[in-house]
């Protein structure tokens, strides 16, 4: 009886040893000031597996960039190259000519684009928008196709799941998706449950993740904001981490779910404990 007992939980270990670790413990951290000092140090006292760092078009001539990434590397991190404008949306060489220079690079682990139409004026004419979305689709698609095998996530705000924004039966999350290999969804809330809290904005993102095998990683706010519920500046670092820790409870499950993002270094170095 004994010697079963043992080969189960030895069959038992190495299944458990064949299995990918889960994503939710991913934790990422946007850093907007370029490679600066003190950042590495931060994101290693304080959880963080991924660096998505601002590295704006002509960055490659800052040798400051090779010399961070190889100190974030020995220390475990993972380092994505972030950058975007909303005139991406409509200038494709913009879009293609900053993935070329990142992947020319071969630095980074991968790349995070921040493209936003709906800040163009465009995007109130409902006409106007149509045609914006299709061109920020295709222009993404061919980013995507320029960044080869370097993974490309895209930003997007939760309400990209919206009806309004559907197009035969398919949500302009969805389509965003099929054109990356996953998304950045920004539930910027101070609160994961109940309705309006980021388990609710993001829940269909993740769910169409693991459906579609993209990753989605859940990002949240630690800036000061006009409306207090969109950020943890007010509540703080700790109360942040009780609710993340919900929040990698509730999708901890879905094989689409990637983690958190929180947004961004600036504030959350500084923000109340």
């Amino acid at each position: 009886m004994k010697r079963i007992m043992v080969m189960l939980v030895l069959a038992g270990l190495v299944i458990a040893l064949a299995v990918p670790a889960s994503a939710s413990s991913d934790r990422a951290m946007w850093v907007w000031d370029g490679p600066v000092e003190g950042v590495s140090d931060f994101a290693s006292a304080h959880g963080v597996t991924d660096v998505y760092l601002s590295a704006p078009p002509g960055f490659s001539r800052d040798a400051r960039y090779a010399s961070f990434i190889d100190d974030a590397r020995t220390r475990g991190l993972r380092v994505w190259a972030v950058a975007g404008d909303a005139s991406w949306a409509q200038n494709r060489n913009a879009w293609v000519g900053w993935t070329d220079e990142v992947v020319g690079v071969g630095l980074f682990d991968g790349i995070v684009a921040d493209v936003e139409p709906y800040l163009l004026s465009d995007w109130s004419d409902s006409r106007k928008r149509s045609r914006l979305i299709s061109s920020y689709l295709k222009n993404l698609t061919a980013a995507r196709q320029a960044a080869g095998s370097t993974e490309m996530l895209v930003a997007v705000p939760f309400w990209w799941d919206l009806a309004e924004y559907q197009t035969k039966g398919r949500t302009l999350v969805e389509r965003t998706m099929a054109a990356a290999d996953g998304v950045v969804v920004m539930a910027y809330r101070d609160h994961a449950d109940g309705v309006d809290g980021i388990i609710d904005l993001a829940g269909f993102e993740v769910a169409l993740g693991s459906q579609m095998s993209k990753r989605v990683v859940v990002g949240v706010e630690t800036g000061p904001a006009s409306s207090d519920k969109v950020t943890f500046w007010e509540e703080g670092s700790t109360a942040m981490a009780a609710e993340l820790t919900r929040v990698e409870a509730a999708f901890g499950g879905e094989t689409g779910y990637g983690g958190v993002a929180i947004h961004h270094y600036g504030s959350y170095s500084t923000m109340a404990r």
